[in-house]
């Protein structure tokens, strides 16, 4: 899958995830999930979930750390760096 199709996956995704915080989903791609979207354990654990079931991935244990998934970019590299199941 293409580099630009899998952000727009992701974006609309964390969109769904974040709709109660009140943000553009033009501006999702530029923030930081955790400083601005305040992205908890449970929030991040939603996401990986959601990633994994989207993609058909297992996403790698020792990736499996909010700093990774701070940022759309920062997932879209975890999506294409993980296995396909």
């Amino acid at each position: 899958m293409e580099t630009n199709k899998i952000k727009a996956e992701v974006i609309q995704l964390l969109s769904e995830l974040f709709a109660d915080k009140g943000f553009d989903t033009d501006i999702i791609e530029h923030v930081d999930l955790i400083d601005d979207m305040g992205m908890d354990s449970i929030t991040f654990i939603s996401i990986i979930v959601k990633i994994e079931s989207k993609f058909n991935i297992t996403v790698p244990d020792d990736v499996l750390l909010m700093d990774n998934f701070k940022k759309v970019d920062d997932i879209v590299v975890v999506v294409k760096n993980s296995r396909t199941f």
